[in-house]
């Protein structure tokens, strides 16, 4: 289902970080949409491109994938994510919240299997990650 940019509930902008690609997703008001993947292979860039989707959907606020482990544990890969949250804040002046994301790449390759998604374009998952991080931020609110 997609959901409106244009609404007066705030747009909040989901994130999956990864050093290759960037998956993205677009909320308000508890509904999400998987948008895009940008490339993460370089940081600044990627905060360029991101910008351009927040000014397009109206994005009041950043909901970032941290990677943690099942015991909620920091990983090598959190403190990537961290740093470039950093990028993010400064450069976006924009705020951002963390949220654990934890199994979402298994539960995006569940979701593109039911939506019927071909085998193809499965291998870029990280928009349905995005969309997971965001769903979860939205349900730990309410």
């Amino acid at each position: 289902m997609a959901v409106s940019s244009t609404s007066s509930a705030p747009g909040i902008l989901g994130i999956d970080y990864g050093e290759t690609n960037i998956g993205l997703a677009f909320g308000r008001g508890g509904m999400v949409t998987p948008l895009r993947v940008v490339s993460g292979k370089n940081d600044n860039t990627a905060v360029s491109a991101i910008g351009r989707v927040a000014k397009e959907y109206k994005v009041a606020r950043f909901v970032v994938g941290l990677p943690l482990t099942v015991e909620g544990k920091e990983t090598p890969q959190s403190l990537k994510v961290r740093k470039f949250v950093k990028v993010l804040k400064s450069q976006l002046k924009l705020p951002v919240d963390l949220v654990s994301e934890h199994s979402t790449s298994k539960g995006a390759v569940k979701v593109m299997l039911n939506a019927g998604v071909s085998q193809k374009r499965r291998r870029t998952k990280d928009h349905y990650s995005a969309a997971i991080i965001l769903r979860r931020y939205f349900r730990n609110r309410t």
